[in-house]
């Protein structure tokens, strides 16, 4: 690294998704300044996520949000974040709101997508919004760069900013808040849609962040797992789906069997639990691939009360934190996101200005996450996921989690991404052990019913440096501690 600069703000959000990005229009539109710093290219190309958003609406949501907010967000598991529908109640209508002042939207069925000549879904199209909502941010006085986030200042339970990376050049925050938004972890598995490795919430982990319900995924009912996308019903017309070798007739009629907010939930718990072990491949005219159940976002993450954390100074908005546990998705992201950014903007307009930035001191950067260490995790948690859970295997992969973080603190890089990645990974796998119960999208062949009590209990797990492990405790919503 050759040279550093120090940038001052009031708010610094980690990621350009559609939450961070709407947080930080709504605060520069309220004068507070804010940066957001994002994981794009360097050539400004947006995160693959960005790239994959559709910028879809639940239209019932936006036009007669009392009567549909229970049943749209139904949650089988009892796992979804208890503050959730209430901010939704609360949020979204002055948020969707000022989205359409920015971009016009259409109907299309079920939905809202933002208008265009061809009057469907397109991926990409959030990409699109979201560019305008950072450049009307811009304007307002906000600013948006490109950079790797390498640490976390936190001192003393309290975080005064943050440092990143880009183009050799070392640049260190000074903020009164700093917000996770930069996403989920799917990108752990190898059944996911997405490459987020959660880098930042192993990060703040790693700072003592607390996280919660780590163990739920949504899993969309069919998976392109050979090219690890999502298989949407144009992608499925005129194909053929095949079960070691015959024809999967159950799976290939199984939308003419369930309304669209029961299909993902319902093939995995009626077929795929039941099917994980046999070889699916489905025809298609883009050529044969390998079919299953694919990750689409996780549902947990940082724990949070209106969005603030236990780590004094930090926040989270968006899927990088626990919130959104549903049975159907379709539709709700993007209005759960712009709600929750619209009340956190509220907490932060009320906290921000109250003490000044602390000062921040470089730290040396630490290499980016080494993709053999990713790969290794990657294949360590697939031999132990779903059918094949066992208690033993999974205890095994938190000891290997342990010691290969004693060796990434021997090489000198106990702050950065491969030790994140090491407590993330371990987290997730100790929440796993702690829920001995199926439920929902969570499944453990080795427990495959649910637990008489086990809805509205949530795992918190944290990072206990001095014992260099993981604690995770499942505790009642109610007994959550205080944040």
């Amino acid at each position: 690294m050759t040279s550093m600069t120090t940038i001052e703000t009031s708010v610094a959000v980690i990621g350009a998704g559609i939450a961070g990005a709407w947080l930080a229009y709504r605060l520069a539109k309220r004068g507070i300044a804010v940066l957001v710093v994002s994981a794009d290219g360097e050539d400004h190309t947006p995160c693959v996520s960005r790239q994959w958003a559709a910028a879809v609406l639940h239209r019932r949501l936006v036009e007669e949000l009392e009567a549909s907010i229970a049943a749209a967000f139904a949650d089988v598991s009892g796992t979804q974040h208890p503050e959730l529908q209430g901010t939704v109640r609360r949020y979204l209508p002055r948020e969707s709101a000022e989205l359409s002042g920015l971009v016009e939207f259409m109907p299309f069925e079920f939905a809202r997508i933002p208008r265009h000549v061809v009057p469907a879904p397109r991926l990409g199209a959030g990409s699109e919004v979201i560019a305008t909502v950072l450049a009307r941010m811009s304007a307002l006085g906000g600013r948006a760069v490109s950079g790797r986030v390498t640490h976390l200042h936190v001192v003393d339970d309290a975080c005064g900013g943050l440092q990143f990376t880009r183009d050799g050049e070392i640049h260190t925050v000074r903020s009164e808040a700093v917000v996770l938004a930069a996403g989920g972890f799917s990108g752990l598995f190898a059944d996911a849609a997405t490459a987020n490795t959660g880098a930042i919430l192993g990060m703040f982990a790693g700072c003592g962040g607390r996280l919660a319900n780590l163990e739920f995924f949504y899993r969309f009912a069919l998976g392109d797992l050979t090219r690890r996308r999502v298989l949407y019903p144009p992608d499925l017309k005129g194909s053929r789906l095949y079960r070691d070798g015959e024809r999967a007739a159950w799976l290939e009629t199984a939308h003419e069997r369930y309304p669209r907010e029961q299909l993902d939930l319902a093939v995995f718990r009626e077929y795929w639990t039941r099917n994980f072990g046999v070889p699916h491949v489905a025809e298609l005219t883009a050529g044969t691939v390998e079919l299953g159940p694919i990750r689409g976002f996780s549902m947990g993450g940082a724990a949070h009360t209106r969005g603030a954390t236990n780590v004094r100074g930090i926040y989270a908005v968006g899927e990088a934190r626990h919130d959104l546990a549903a049975d159907c998705i379709v539709g709700l992201p993007w209005a759960s996101y712009l709600a929750s950014a619209g009340e956190l903007c509220d907490v932060l307009a009320e906290r921000c200005g109250s003490s000044g930035p602390c000062d921040v001191a470089a730290r040396a950067v630490p290499p980016p996450l080494d993709p053999a260490l990713r790969d290794a995790v990657k294949e360590r948690l697939a031999a132990f996921q779903d059918h094949r859970f066992g208690e033993r295997a999974a205890a095994s992969f938190v000891t290997w989690c342990r010691e290969a973080r004693v060796a990434v603190q021997r090489a000198g890089h106990e702050d950065g991404e491969d030790f994140g990645l090491l407590v993330l990974a371990e987290a997730f796998a100790a929440s796993a052990l702690a829920r001995r119960e199926s439920r929902g999208f969570f499944f453990r062949g080795d427990r495959p019913d649910a637990a008489p009590g086990g809805a509205r209990r949530i795992t918190c797990a944290v990072h206990d440096p001095a014992a260099a492990r993981i604690d995770v405790e499942l505790v009642e919503e109610t007994n959550l501690p205080a944040i």
